[in-house]
């Protein structure tokens, strides 16, 4: 995007200084800048991935309702643009918003203490949302409708789409158990619905938080905010600990549980299911990319990426089943 898009944007908003630009990183969904106007901070964002204001609206209110909350850690506070709406757009039609920054530093998962912090935040979110009280109705499906979102790439088109590129060849023992896991799945699914539903962020990672020393102090991002089953919020965090030697993703895993475990605790069938929830995860994750690759968005070496992630993180958990619920159960009852 054009930096003087980028200014018209930011001039649809009153300051009460002049604004520069301050250099920043940028996410992979949207382009993010960092305006400074006086002794105030903002954070730009355009969305690149969607033109779908509802989401966008959806995203305001849910953080309207969680300020209104005071819930013990900060959340973005959109700011209104001059004709009094928190939603803006460009001459070509990207929507932007604008919110008031959030002082301090990414966490980092080669902290321990920011481990252990982001699954207590994760626990006290979930508190959060549980009591979160919006008219609006989600906008995304929840993660166990996979079947649905993804019907003809998982029952027409899957097996072709590994046959035609030399980087899914190459991987294709992969690509075939995961498409058995598919098939397991589809079994085990409707057990799913019965499990206690709530808003979910959705999200939450360390790139989505914001660290004050050892402590996460705030919450970015809820774009991705529906009702899906509750234990979501852990898996969607648990699914980045799946990468390294053994000793550390179970050193990783066991501090975010423990976190979250001092703050907040799941029913027995939900720790139970998961597993099963953490390979949903990895494999919606995997439809995801695959299905950018099919639209022209990305690459065949980035959809080819994630199916060793996914095959590895499912064989992770299948071999290690057993031990995992020994600890979910030890922490999260």
């Amino acid at each position: 995007m054009k930096e003087n898009e980028i200014a018209a944007l930011i001039d649809q908003y009153a300051f009460n200084a002049d604004w520069t630009i301050v250099p920043g990183d940028s996410g992979m969904n949207n382009t993010t800048r960092m305006i400074k106007a006086g002794d105030e901070r903002f954070v730009l964002r355009v969305y690149n991935n969607h033109r779908d204001s509802d989401i966008v609206a959806l995203e305001h209110h849910v953080l309207s309702a969680l300020n209104k909350q005071q819930p013990g850690f900060r959340v973005p506070v959109p700011v209104a643009n001059r004709t009094g709406d928190t939603i803006s757009r460009t001459y070509d039609g990207l929507l932007a918003a604008m919110c008031r920054y959030i002082p301090g530093e990414r966490p980092s998962p080669e902290r321990k203490e920011h481990i252990l912090s982001l699954g207590a935040i994760a626990a006290k979110l979930s508190a959060a949302l549980r009591d979160l009280t919006i008219s609006q109705k989600p906008i995304y499906d929840p993660y166990y409708k996979l079947e649905e979102t993804y019907s003809t790439l998982i029952h027409e088109e899957l097996p072709g789409i590994m046959q035609s590129s030399e980087k899914f060849i190459l991987q294709a023992d992969k690509a075939a158990a995961i498409e058995d896991q598919l098939k397991i799945l589809s079994g085990k699914m409707k057990g799913l619905w019965e499990l206690p539903h709530q808003w979910i962020h959705g999200d939450l990672n360390f790139s989505n938080t914001v660290a004050n020393g050892d402590d996460i102090i705030g919450v970015l991002d809820f774009e991705f905010c529906t009702v899906d089953v509750r234990a979501m919020e852990l898996v969607v965090v648990l699914i980045d600990f799946f990468k390294g030697e053994d000793a550390v993703i179970w050193e990783r895993i066991q501090l975010f549980c423990e976190g979250y475990g001092r703050f907040g605790k799941l029913a027995p069938v939900e720790v139970e299911a998961l597993p099963l929830l953490i390979k949903l995860r990895a494999l919606d994750v995997f439809l995801h990319f695959i299905n950018r690759w099919k639209e022209g968005l990305d690459e065949a070496e980035i959809a080819a990426g994630f199916i060793d992630q996914t095959y590895r993180i499912c064989e992770w958990v299948d071999r290690n089943e057993g031990q995992l619920l020994t600890l979910f159960r030890r922490e999260l009852l």
